[in-house]
């Protein structure tokens, strides 16, 4: 079982996912008429972590396809960075399986 540090990380990774997400659906809908964009709000959980969630624009709004090509990159930084996390901490963990084996 992950230790504290991946679980937190985990939530990193879904965090970015639904940002990559809401991006992507962004541009693929940027030209429909009336369009109203996915905004995607990211903050901290009390117990660690992160939540992140997704609203639709109360009005139609115009997509900028290089902010949401910005927001893509910085939540796919934020996934990998979560993912090396998830790697390390499984190490650490196995790590001390084998010292306790």
């Amino acid at each position: 079982m992950p230790g504290a540090p991946a679980t937190i990380a985990l939530t990193g990774i879904a965090s970015a996912t639904k940002r990559i997400e809401a991006a992507s659906h962004n541009v693929a809908n940027l030209q429909t008429e009336e369009f109203q964009p996915v905004r995607v709000r990211q903050s901290a959980r009390a117990a660690g972590g992160s939540i992140a969630e997704a609203e639709v624009a109360a009005r139609p709004e115009p997509v900028s396809v290089a902010r949401e090509f910005i927001e893509s990159d910085l939540a796919a930084i934020q996934a990998k960075a979560s993912a090396r996390l998830v790697k390390a901490d499984l190490e650490l963990l196995g790590s001390l399986l084998d010292i306790l084996a």
